[in-house]
């Protein structure tokens, strides 16, 4: 049986160093907590442009789940706008943008640049005679004119091919942008996704562990009835314990109906529907504050026996 003890115990110490290293991993992976702290709320929605999403009344939509927090704190990294970061959609059609400027655009005016540069070049010299000569303004505002449309046309020209180069960067950052920010909000899920299975497992060895000292006590009685009154007295130290945390908890409000706000200024809950809202109400909070304080003057307990303990055996040796 000690030896079955044995490798119950290896499994699970591997086990837990397994899930703790898994979230240490994911945290490392994860955003920095300054990039986090800059961004804005994840307990807000936003839409596909990063835009926040308010009721009628002006009021802040908070998210409905872990997932769409994550969701949002990637949209608000892919639209830095002090950046300029596009979207993916925006990048799509600046994709089509540049297409048809390479295309279209470019090609059409390099030919109208072709086709007006002789008349261009006739109109310019013409100006230099013309300057000369009296009575000629008509013409002259003409050959002018000629010159001014083939310059505006050369320009138009020389714009869309700056715009090419602005445009390629342009995509080419911001794909980078929506890469980095989509591998953050993996990470981000990743590190969720740890967090919680950690949770489950700490629940898990906390049940087994209750479990386990209840039936090694009961065991302990079958076997030696001596036993029986430290049992009696371990039951009425847990009582003990639960009934100061409950009477603590109790002062703190819950009882009275005192809620916690979320950071968009609802009671804390699930939904967002005012209909269908899960709002947590007095036993939510009563039992979290109770088994809160019960961890608590449980470790400072463990802690006193432990001390007590090491000085006890130094006074013995």
């Amino acid at each position: 049986m000690r030896k079955l003890h044995s490798y119950v115990f290896l499994a699970f110490a591997l086990v837990s160093v397994a899930m703790v290293a898994w979230a240490i991993v994911a945290g490392w992976n994860a955003p920095d907590s300054a990039k986090i702290a800059t961004s804005t709320p994840l307990v807000q929605k936003f839409d596909a442009n990063g835009v926040a999403v308010n009721t009628e009344d002006d009021q802040p939509v908070p998210v409905e789940s872990a997932q769409e927090g994550i969701e949002a704190l990637g949209i608000i990294f892919a639209n830095q706008l002090d950046e300029g970061i596009l979207t993916l959609d925006a990048i799509e059609a600046e994709k089509e943008k540049l297409a048809n400027t390479i295309e279209k655009l470019i090609p059409e005016y390099e030919k109208k640049v072709s086709d007006n540069r002789e008349a261009a070049l006739e109109a310019q010299n013409k100006i230099e005679e013309l300057k000369d000569k009296k009575g000629s303004k008509k013409a002259l505002e003409e050959a002018e004119k000629v010159v001014a449309d083939f310059k505006a046309l050369n320009d138009t020209l020389n714009q869309y091919k700056e715009n090419v180069t602005i445009m390629e960067e342009n995509i080419a950052t911001s794909i980078k942008a929506n890469e980095v920010a989509k591998a953050d909000g993996e990470n981000m899920v990743a590190l969720a996704t740890a967090i919680h299975w950690n949770l489950m497992w700490f629940y898990f060895l906390m049940v087994f562990a209750v479990c386990f000292i209840v039936m090694s006590a009961i065991w302990n009685m079958m076997l030696n009835a001596g036993g029986l009154k430290k049992t009696i007295l371990a039951l009425v130290v847990v009582v003990v314990v639960v009934a100061v945390s409950y009477f603590i908890a109790s002062s703190n409000g819950w009882t009275e109906g005192a809620t916690l706000k979320d950071a968009a200024g609802y009671d804390l809950g699930i939904g967002t529907d005012p209909a269908t809202r899960t709002v947590f109400g007095t036993f939510e909070y009563m039992v979290a504050d109770t088994s809160i304080l019960v961890t608590y003057i449980t470790f400072a307990g463990a802690a006193l026996a432990a001390l007590f303990s090491a000085i006890r055996g130094i006074y013995k040796s």
